[in-house]
């Protein structure tokens, strides 16, 4: 069983070989490779073989290019930095006012900013290793979109107090999501998108459905329509959340450190699948042996039944140690591999 077939029997609750492993490897597999993020972030080549590198030193299920936030707002007004070993990040935003937001245009994801590059590396991924290994796109979920136009400081007053401001933000954000995913999975070849929304935890569960869910829901029904899955990751604790990341359509559910692997799959019960959590600050500062244990108990929570892959809890940090990953993924293969259908958590 390819690392792809072993995904694709998970998703649907069919047996497998062992547990898929795929940790959330962004940044780190340049900084890995040696090489330097300002030009990665540039060239679709080089960005394709640093993650096939990585791909190779650690032998996990599935890849993405490297993405950020700044991806699409950079090409509607926001200032992105980009240094040789530091996350990519949004420093200056474009919008202040409703005026601003009516001057906004949608970029062409073909054509503008860095969006051609990933779409160029998800081609070459998709040809190199496409019928074996997972190739996920990435995309920013619209609330993280709109602070990514607006600051995130800004945007958490406004949805108290210029929540109308919000909401034509977030209108115009989810046409240029929209846009940037659908030249991903039709020109890019993926068949999975990893949408990234950790502004959501940050607001109330009312402000949730309104700001983020009711945009949320529209993104993932157009992106299935279009034939992709979609994995929705939303930072810190989202058991409040839980239920409606389901129901909004989301059919991989990847969680944070903060949520219980046993309560989020009681909650999920088989309507998704799950994917985590092995604590990205211990991957960066613990030993391989505190990551084997780490990810073994992560396996023994959630693997029974299937519908499970163990992963970071989220982007894995890029001073983190490749014994890490390596731990996480012999975890998979040695203690993943004992018919993870009928792990019994009893017994572990």
């Amino acid at each position: 069983m390819n690392s792809l077939e072993r995904l694709i029997a998970s998703s649907k609750g069919e047996p497998t070989d062992r547990v898929p492993v795929a940790p959330g490897i962004g940044h780190y597999a340049a900084v890995m490779a040696g090489k330097p993020l300002t030009q990665v972030a540039y060239d679709p080549e080089l960005m394709a073989k640093v993650v096939l590198q990585s791909l190779e030193r650690h032998g996990y299920d599935s890849i993405s290019p490297i993405t950020d936030y700044g991806l699409g707002t950079e090409c509607m007004g926001s200032k992105v930095i980009i240094r040789d070993r530091e996350q990519i990040f949004v420093s200056s935003f474009p919008v202040e006012s409703n005026k601003d937001i009516a001057r906004l245009r949608i970029p062409d994801p073909m054509k503008h900013g860095r969006m051609p590059v990933i779409i160029k590396c998800e081609q070459i991924l998709v040809e190199k290793v496409g019928t074996c290994i997972g190739v996920n796109g990435g995309l920013a979920g619209p609330l993280s979109f709109a602070a990514n136009l607006r600051g995130t400081g800004n945007i958490l007053y406004d949805v108290v107090d210029r929540p109308e401001l919000v909401h034509n933000l977030l209108e115009i954000s989810l046409e240029a999501i929209k846009s940037f995913g659908e030249a991903q999975v039709i020109h890019g070849g993926v068949n999975t998108i990893n949408v990234y929304e950790p502004v959501a935890t940050l607001i109330s569960s009312r402000m949730v459905e309104e700001f983020s869910f009711s945009y949320l829901e529209g993104l993932i029904r157009f992106l299935k329509g279009l034939g992709a899955k979609v994995l929705l990751h939303i930072c810190g604790d989202t058991k409040r959340l839980l239920n409606r990341m389901v129901e909004i359509g989301a059919d991989i559910v990847s969680l944070d450190v903060d949520v219980d692997l046993v309560e989020a799959k009681r909650i999920i019960a088989g309507r998704a699948s799950i994917s985590g959590n092995v604590s990205i600050q211990h991957l960066a500062t613990s030993s391989s042996d505190v990551i084997y244990a780490e990810s073994c108990e992560c396996i023994r929570k959630a693997a029974e039944g299937g519908r499970f892959t163990l992963s970071s809890s989220c982007e894995v940090p890029l001073e983190t140690p490749p014994v890490n990953i390596d731990a996480m993924v012999r975890a998979a293969r040695e203690y993943g591999g004992f018919n993870p259908h009928k792990i019994n958590r009893e017994n572990d």
